[in-house]
């Protein structure tokens, strides 16, 4: 059981997570200019997975029962494993305003997940939020014309996947999220699903020469562990186990705006008229999935982390 908490408290989480999920494909792109995509995923979700698990111990908090621990094995490889790899190699290959857009899917996605899995039914409005996010991400992919040969599209193939991922990891881990802190669930997350990115990235670690990666790309790392992974993925276990989605839906539309503001002054990237029509058609799918106002797989859809 979670202790009722003041609403100034679920609202600053929910705030500070998706302005730290803003952030990391600022962050990121400035990194993946010298750091490779596989080993930049291992540093960060190794990293991230030892601070959490300090901070596990420092709250005393509880480890997972064995009993437990298959099925939080399943969500740490859709949550983290998939999700990092996923998203980290579509952010190296497409911009971070196509990579923010294609983001705000996972409410929609996660909607979907749980039609799917028989968590919810299939109401008219979750056709409609569905449809209308779908037809956003085609618009961005330029559905008429997939160019497997263009590093774009394959970027935001990618990032669609990722969002798939965590869609799933949100609805499967609902459950998970009550009989565990969100320090302790995190960690163990963390923990499970680490392993499987250093596997992926041990080829490209070898490989890898931290003496020729400038200090700017390691700080901008740091600030990717730190102020867009430990902090967020806190902040959104917090919350997504204390809130409404009709509580929180204004934070999620935070993220793609605070990316896309940063992203052309800092990164050089310029907003297209096709960006603006799937940003516009995604964020109106986000509304309707979370207009619904009940707890449930849309208290879960609101929880955008990432990635």
């Amino acid at each position: 059981m979670t202790r009722p908490h003041a609403p100034w408290q679920i609202h600053a989480a929910l705030a500070g997570a998706q302005v730290g999920f803003a952030l990391y494909p600022i962050f990121g792109k400035l990194a993946l200019a010298t750091i490779p995509p596989l080993p930049f995923a291992a540093f960060r979700v190794t990293a991230a997975a030892a601070l959490l698990e300090i901070i596990r111990r420092a709250q005393r908090g509880e480890t997972i029962r064995r009993a437990d621990r298959p099925r939080i094995l399943l969500y740490a490889l859709l949550g983290v494993s998939f999700n990092q790899i996923l998203f980290i190699c579509g952010l190296s290959l497409t911009s971070a305003i196509h990579t923010t857009i294609l983001t705000a899917t996972i409410p929609v996605f996660t909607l979907a997940a749980a039609v799917l899995l028989r968590r919810e039914t299939l109401t008219a409005r979750a056709a409609g939020a569905i449809g209308l996010a779908g037809a956003g991400a085609l618009a961005l992919l330029n559905a008429h014309q997939f160019e497997w040969s263009n590093g774009s599209f394959r970027g935001d193939l990618l990032i669609i996947a990722n969002s798939i991922s965590y869609s799933l990891y949100l609805v499967l881990s609902r459950r998970a999220l009550a009989d565990y802190r969100a320090t302790a669930y995190t960690a163990a997350c963390f923990r499970y699903g680490s392993v499987l990115i250093v596997l992926a990235a041990i080829p490209d670690l070898i490989r890898f020469s931290p003496s020729r990666t400038p200090p700017l790309a390691w700080t901008c790392l740091g600030a990717v562990i730190v102020l867009c992974t430990v902090i967020p993925y806190l902040l959104n276990s917090w919350a997504l186990a204390r809130t409404h989605a009709s509580q929180v839906a204004f934070y999620v539309f935070l993220q793609p705006l605070i990316a896309t503001a940063l992203a052309i002054p800092i990164l050089g990237e310029n907003l297209t008229a096709k960006a603006v029509v799937a940003s516009a058609l995604i964020l109106a799918g986000l509304a309707v999935s979370v207009a619904r106002g009940r707890r449930g797989a849309g208290a879960a859809a609101v929880g955008i982390a990432a990635e």
